[in-house]
């Protein structure tokens, strides 16, 4: 059984980020292995713990400031893979996922060795931009963070062009491409 964490960071259930996000979910189902456990966050409700940028979390391998964000940051140490999933919000990803983010001091030691690396990931980003795919700078972006810490990044998907609340549901490629992102997490 794969442990998988997922986590949303849109303030809008059932909005273009969402979709993408329960559109990869399926394709981790889909695989035949309905017995994954996958534990979905809404980060929206973190956002009052904004990191304090206190630094003991290095050596405490734990958020000591706001120790009600531990349990999130405990399942993404125990899974085998992590999920990101974000809208655009001015070139970047959105300010709950940045605030959650800052937590993750957590995942390095002292050295600023990872204590996480070896898991997959997936990244999503969307955004309203019909012209320019500002959501694959985002992706880009947080790559670079999921690499830092060790993980192998096995897909990024950035969709354009969904400015309407669930417009992603009319973009037969993009649900398509989260699907398969989803379905090829843990293969080899």
């Amino acid at each position: 059984m794969k442990k998988t964490v997922v986590l949303m960071a849109s303030p809008r259930l059932q909005s273009n980020t969402d979709i993408l996000a329960n559109k990869a979910i399926d394709g981790i189902r889909g695989d035949g292995a309905e017995e994954h456990q996958i534990d979905k966050f809404d980060l929206v409700e973190m956002q009052e713990y904004v990191c304090v940028a206190c630094g003991q979390c290095r050596q405490a391998g734990e958020c000591l400031e706001y120790p009600e964000i531990n349990h999130v940051l405990e399942k993404i140490a125990a899974a085998d893979g992590l999920v990101l999933a974000t809208p655009t919000w001015w070139l970047g990803p959105s300010s709950y996922l940045k605030i959650f983010i800052d937590h993750w001091g957590a995942f390095l030691r002292p050295d600023y060795s990872s204590r996480i690396a070896g898991k997959k990931a997936l990244i999503l980003a969307c955004c309203g931009n019909p012209e320019v795919n500002l959501a694959e700078k985002v992706c880009d972006d947080l790559k670079q963070i999921v690499d830092f810490l060790g993980l192998e990044v096995r897909g990024m998907l950035g969709v354009k062009g969904v400015n309407e609340f669930g417009a992603v549901v009319r973009d037969d490629i993009a649900l398509e491409k989260a699907f398969t992102l989803g379905a090829t997490l843990y293969s080899t």
